[in-house]
């Protein structure tokens, strides 16, 4: 998927993998990787764990609350979140890190 923002300057960003299994990588218009999502894995008993518990790992500099609206939007186009009014579920967990 391609995300072009319009303004002062135009910036393009470039979603590349499977957001329904929460493997996802979104890189800026050079190319970079600006941000990746991936699913969360306990580290003690080495155990996946569900689709709405994911990572949200950011370059420093890239402004997460624009990182997350691409999430909220790839989950809305995605729509398997099982819900039958079409509303976010506000509980989703994640972790950002930088």
């Amino acid at each position: 998927m391609t995300v072009e923002l319009f303004g002062e300057q135009t910036e393009e960003y470039q979603i590349e993998g499977q957001f329904a299994n929460r493997n996802c990588m979104i890189y800026d218009s050079a190319k970079e990787t600006v941000a990746e999502i991936r699913r969360k894995v306990d580290a003690t008993t080495n155990v996946t764990l569900g689709k709405d518990v994911f990572l949200l790992t950011l370059k420093p500099g890239f402004d997460g609350a624009f990182a997350m609206g691409l999430v909220l939007v790839l989950d809305q186009i995605n729509g398997d979140d099982g819900d039958d009014d079409g509303d976010v579920d506000p509980t989703t967990y994640c972790n950002l890190s930088t």
